[in-house]
């Protein structure tokens, strides 16, 4: 006879419920600090580097994948935020960043717990 699992449908609610609530805990607190940025007036500080840091790898793999093939068709898709004159471009990109953290880490999740065998 096996014991009864501690980890039921009611836990794995509340820990689904708990991790989309930190995925878009962080990706908010991201875009609120990257448009408190662009509202101040965007100037070059070390904050967009912590930005960049945060959302790190994300921040990169958006600017590989979509900035970088982007640019020869305008000044306006800079890879560079700050040199499109744009204070607000440089938020998109962090929180586009944070959005691909977040579901990095839920591919990450899902396949863990398809290889254990989870059932989700």
């Amino acid at each position: 006879m096996n014991p009864p699992r501690a980890d039921g449908p009611s836990e794995t609610r509340r820990k689904v419920r708990v991790g989309r609530l930190l995925a878009f805990g962080y990706v908010g607190v991201v875009a609120a600090a990257g448009l408190a940025r662009a509202f101040t007036g965007a100037r070059p500080d070390g904050f967009l580097g912590l930005l960049h840091l945060s959302t790190f790898p994300g921040s990169v793999l958006v600017s590989v994948g979509a900035l970088y093939p982007l640019a020869p068709l305008g000044p306006e898709t800079d890879p560079d935020p700050d040199a499109t004159g744009n204070p607000f471009a440089s938020a998109a990109l962090v929180t586009a960043g944070a959005a691909v953290n977040a579901l990095l880490v839920y591919g990450v999740v899902r396949l863990a717990r398809a290889l254990r065998g989870g059932s989700r």
